[in-house]
């Protein structure tokens, strides 16, 4: 499998770092096809670009609910000091414009009006924002500030939002957390599932789904996590720390959902889990 390139650059710096020797040395082991480009990548001959984009939907809400931004106009100005705009200037062909586009558009209004409109209304979508599309002014909601201030994305809200019942209990919650977006790159590797059955029979609450989704993973290792077990393979202890360093947060924003729409016993489940994840 290989490894991207900020990977690879974090391995080959902790192999030099000063203050433990005079020399470090990293050694790279890929196939022929590879080489140029890690030497490109070594070289620093790589282009750097924006990967802002992908982002932009919960950016724009983190804007909205601080205040910075209140209406279409706004965020468009406010786009124009991004990274993201600067590299559409130079390189409009690699974000989907047309090589004209300058000579009709100089500063790219347009594509930052779009960029923006699209942004917002996933934004509504999904009940972060209120987006009145004829005066353009936005209004942030509850889950938009519930997502803003714990660093949620705005498709986890999205979930947590449609799946939350004021029935459920401690094996929905925790299942609930584990579809949580932050953790879509946590896949399940057949080196793993030994142990991970093994964990099966140790957590303290139940799990539904099989071990072939990687919720079920998720949901052990945030277990695990909570009650301090040991691991034996690397590859999972990695994954139960990343899971532990995000959990935090999104337990939280779950249980300040539940608690604006007053359900009292959920709430207190949520509360509960809040104190067992943090305090670790």
């Amino acid at each position: 499998m290989e490894l991207t390139p900020l990977d690879v650059m974090q391995m080959l710096g902790h192999a030099g770092r000063p203050q433990y020797d005079q020399y470090g040395e990293g050694i790279i082991i890929t196939s022929y096809s590879k080489v140029q480009f890690y030497l490109s990548l070594m070289n620093e001959q790589l282009p750097i670009e924006s990967q802002f984009i992908s982002k932009l939907a919960d950016q724009l809400n983190a804007e909205i609910a601080l205040g910075t931004v209140q209406n279409a106009r706004e965020a468009c100005h406010w786009l124009g000091y991004t990274y993201l705009y600067y590299r559409m200037v130079r390189n409009p062909t690699l974000y989907g414009l047309a090589p004209d586009v300058l000579a009709k558009d100089v500063v790219l209004e347009g594509r930052r009006a779009d960029l923006i409109h699209s942004a917002a209304t996933i934004l509504d979508k999904n009940n972060l924002v209120k987006y009145d599309r004829k005066s353009g002014c936005f209004q942030v909601t509850d889950l938009g500030r519930i997502a803003s201030y714990n660093c949620v994305s705005h498709g986890t809200i999205a979930t947590y939002n449609e799946h939350l019942k004021p029935t459920m209990g401690d094996i929905d919650l925790y299942h609930l957390l584990s579809l949580s977006e932050e953790f879509k790159y946590v896949t399940v590797g057949p080196d793993e599932k030994m142990e991970l059955t093994k964990l099966l029979d140790r957590v303290t609450v139940p799990i539904k789904e099989t071990l072939e989704e990687p919720s079920a993973k998720i949901n052990v290792l945030l277990q695990a996590y909570i009650s301090q077990l040991k691991l034996e393979s690397l590859s999972l202890t990695s994954d139960m720390v990343f899971i532990g360093q995000n959990a935090g947060r999104l337990v939280r924003a779950l249980y300040e959902i539940v608690l604006k729409r007053g359900w009292v016993q959920l709430s207190e489940k949520a509360l509960k889990m809040v104190g067992r994840i943090t305090r670790k």
